[in-house]
């Protein structure tokens, strides 16, 4: 099968901001630069728990391991392949893929594939429909559905042919077959298939991102046809590969950005309840897609309100999916109001007819007279002897105990002692739903353990690291002095591998393409240096600050691995004697170059200068100490690397990482000083006379 190549993703990928793609989904909040958290879509979730990095381009949760780039989120939310979900982030962003030609193998599409180009035709096929139907046409006028609401929720009509749909779909290359695992049409008995929905006006269901996965049908026929078989109202099409009615809540992608905004849904049962209020202007409504309302479908509201309107009948077949539906949304940390609607006589009536009866302000105004759930309990339930008060008490106190959230549970139990008399305590009662653990399956595996060990990490190399990752214009600089030359040496400036491996393959991309990409850099490292860098945080530097800082802490590194250095000459023969004298010589001659620039006594490019030509010396240091210690039986200790650090919690994060930064200003330097008065210590080295002039090279050696 025909495929994108990998440039063309990858640029899809770098025009895609996968912040805003995830948006279309669930409500994202900024916590730093370029980075977001947000409720996980892929379990459970209560609280924040999942990070979008747009530069990065990624999102994980820490809570059950989800994560990948943009491709991934829309595979696994929206149960398309790899193919389907580069088709969508396409389509999203207005990128142009290229034509791949005509000569897919349609035995090689996955089935969720097909059923969705199905169900899309199918959709264009019944609206056709409907414009050729005066009945259906009449039928939406009665209910003042109007042409724009129909257009916007895709109404079709179904004719009551046996074949129609299944004929349309053979001549645009779908199969029978095909219409049956789309649920579009049914297997007889006889092996006959015939259109499933006929004579019945058409409602698609559309998942978030618009794409229409189901549809729901309204019989329009006439009693007197049937010889008197009662056919259902509504029909609803079966679960498929792409629908699962668990998952999918009527209307929610119209809906959603209302309900964020009120912070409340409106949750009813029709969908002409639902477009009926939608087209008055009452937006932040959903409907159950052709089902009770689900955990599923509580999880996801979840994600956008804290309160939850719920519009049922007041007859008991209304109280009783009332109060399943409070232990349904109640776990979640969904606020419940329970309110049913009436006419100026008294009798009931649903919200569809209300809302085209007496107009959207007054479905407003009977929205505030919503009770809460415990009002609700207490007014619908028996309470004539003690039995029915006991019995009330403990209904409320089992609802109480699934809230998960420990402050909210203490509220509301406090609030049932109050109002009712009780003790407020939960032992003995049930939990209405207990919490079921998730096991990772093979679709989603547990996420492997990986750790940083931040409490062995340098503070002045992990913010060299981050001062270079968030500064690609140091990157000339860093690429002049960490060169081929320095390379070669074989020096380990830095003391943490970890650290190291990240610096070199942020200069190894720059090396290799001339540019710096984020995304890129990510998808090339470890998965512990991708966590790395996922937690390095998020800083500004007001040039030429970031310049200063490069070359201060270039120097402090270098002072630094003089010192490690330093203790590994043998100065048991006059060599040893003579190479420690040059590396002190060094060594102050950095100090002295850093204190001028401290004092403002050389500029800031000498000073630049100054610590590129340092490198020069500093490699011939090096290859001298190695020299000796080959020689005087050190070689073992001299070449010793860091030993890999003990595992580390997941996440965890040192204090030092929210310390100062290495220099105080511009103008300050943090590293020890030249020495102003060194007092000689024949057991020590020899000390260094500040007599020559060290802006010159040869004062470094």
């Amino acid at each position: 099968m025909p495929f994108y190549s990998d440039e063309i993703i990858q640029e899809l990928k770098n025009q895609a901001d996968i912040a805003l793609v995830i948006q279309q989904f669930l409500p994202l909040k900024k916590s730093g630069v370029n980075k977001y958290v947000g409720v996980c879509p892929f379990h459970d979730d209560h609280s924040p728990s999942m990070s979008v990095n747009s530069t990065l381009g990624i999102y994980k949760c820490f809570a059950c391991g989800a994560g990948g780039d943009v491709f991934k989120f829309i595979q696994e939310h929206e149960k398309l392949d790899f193919k389907g979900a580069v088709e969508w982030v396409a389509n999203f962003v207005g990128f142009a893929l290229p034509n791949l030609g005509n000569n897919v193998n349609s035995e090689v599409l996955e089935e969720r594939t097909m059923v969705r180009k199905l169900n899309e035709l199918a959709c264009e096929w019944f609206e056709q429909q409907l414009t050729l139907s005066p009945k259906a046409l009449e039928y939406l006028n009665k209910r003042h559905v109007s042409p724009e609401t129909r257009k916007q929720f895709h109404i079709g009509y179904a004719p009551t042919g046996r074949e129609g749909l299944i004929g349309y779909a053979a001549r645009n290359g779908f199969s029978p077959r095909d219409c049956v695992k789309a649920g579009l049409a049914v297997e007889k008995e006889n092996g006959g298939i015939a259109d499933k929905f006929r004579d019945r006006l058409m409602i698609a269901i559309q998942n978030l991102s618009g794409v229409v996965v189901a549809f729901g049908g309204r019989d329009l026929s006439d009693p007197a046809s049937h010889n008197g078989i009662k056919l259902a109202k509504y029909m609803n099409s079966p679960e498929t590969a792409l629908y699962s009615k668990r998952d999918i809540l009527f209307g929610l992608n119209h809906s959603r950005n209302a309900i964020l905004q009120e912070k409340a849904v409106i949750i009813v049962e029709g969908y002409f309840d639902l477009i009926s209020l939608y087209q008055s202007g009452v937006q932040n409504v959903v409907a159950a897609s052709g089902t009770a309302l689900t955990e599923n479908h509580a999880s996801i509201l979840a994600r956008y309100a804290k309160t939850a309107y719920l519009v049922f009948d007041g007859d008991a077949a209304g109280q009783n999916a009332t109060r399943r539906s409070l232990e349904i949304v109640l776990p979640k940390g969904l606020s419940p109001k329970i309110f049913a609607l009436s006419r100026p006589d008294g009798t009931k009536i649903d919200p569809d007819n209300f809302v085209n009866e007496q107009g959207p302000d007054a479905f407003k105004r009977a929205l505030r007279t919503a009770e809460d759930w415990l009002s609700y309990l207490g007014r619908t339930m028996p309470n004539n002897s003690p039995e029915d008060r006991a019995a009330f008490i403990t209904q409320a106190k089992t609802l109480i105990k699934s809230i998960e959230n420990p402050e909210l549970r203490n509220q509301y139990l406090k609030l049932v002692s109050e109002r009712y008399s009780t003790t407020r305590s939960l032992a003995g009662i049930k939990v209405a739903h207990p919490k079921r653990e998730k096991v990772p399956t093979a679709e989603q595996p547990a996420a492997p353990q990986v750790s940083v060990p931040w409490e062995l990490l340098s503070p002045i190399e992990v913010r060299f690291a981050n001062l270079l990752y968030r500064n690609p214009t140091l990157l000339d600089r860093a690429a002049e002095y960490f060169d081929m030359d320095f390379a070669a040496s074989g020096i380990q400036i830095f003391d943490s591998p970890l650290i190291d491996e990240f610096i070199q393959s942020i200069l190894a991309q720059y090396a290799e393409t001339g540019a710096f990409s984020p995304r890129t850099l990510y998808e090339s490292l470890s998965p512990q240096l991708q966590l790395f860098l996922e937690q390095l945080p998020d800083e500004t530097w007001k040039t030429p600050n970031e310049i200063l800082e490069f070359y201060d802490t270039v120097a402090v590194l270098t002072l630094n691995l003089c010192d490690r250095y330093k203790k590994l000459i043998p100065l048991d023969s006059e060599a040893g004697m003579r190479l420690r004298m040059q590396l002190n010589k060094f060594t102050q001659g950095i100090q002295i170059v850093a204190k001028k620039r401290k004092i403002s006594a050389i500029t800031p490019d000498v000073f630049a200068e100054q610590i590129i030509q340092s490198k020069t010396p500093l490699i011939e240091l090096y290859t001298e100490i190695n020299e000796l210690a080959m020689n005087g039986g050190n070689a073992a200790q001299f070449s010793q690397q860091v030993p890999a650090p003990p595992p580390a919690q997941p996440n965890e994060m040192p204090p030092e990482m929210e310390a100062p930064p290495p220099f105080e200003s511009d103008e300050q330097f943090a590293s020890s000083e030249p020495p102003e008065d060194v007092p000689y210590d024949p057991n020590e080295d020899e000390p260094y006379v500040p007599d020559d002039d060290f802006g010159a090279m040869d004062d470094f050696g």
